[in-house]
């Protein structure tokens, strides 16, 4: 199972001006998600408090923190979260 890193390991955020742009792009793609590039090229993301999980959810193993080699992996791997949540119910208007 692939768990989220301790974080004292998290790698810092990336401060490359050519990588904000993307960022963007996949901030605005998947709202409640942030990205980054870590200093080892590898590419990140993480759930915001805009999109929290419930215990329910981390116990069947959804993943806080995503990460890929690309940025078209990363968007895959958070694609793949957002479509293995179960659907939000909407309240009744009773």
């Amino acid at each position: 199972m692939d768990v989220p890193p301790h974080p004292e390991t998290v790698p810092a955020p990336s401060t490359r001006p050519d990588d904000r742009p993307v960022i963007g792009q996949i901030e605005a793609e998947f709202p409640g998600w942030s990205a980054w590039r870590s200093d080892t090229d590898r590419w990140w993301a993480f759930r915001t408090a805009a999109n929290p999980l419930t215990i329910e959810q981390l116990r069947a193993g959804h993943r806080l923190i995503v990460q890929a080699d690309t940025v078209a992996a990363l968007r895959a791997e958070i694609r793949a979260e957002i479509e293995s949540e179960p659907p939000v119910d909407e309240p009744s208007d009773h």
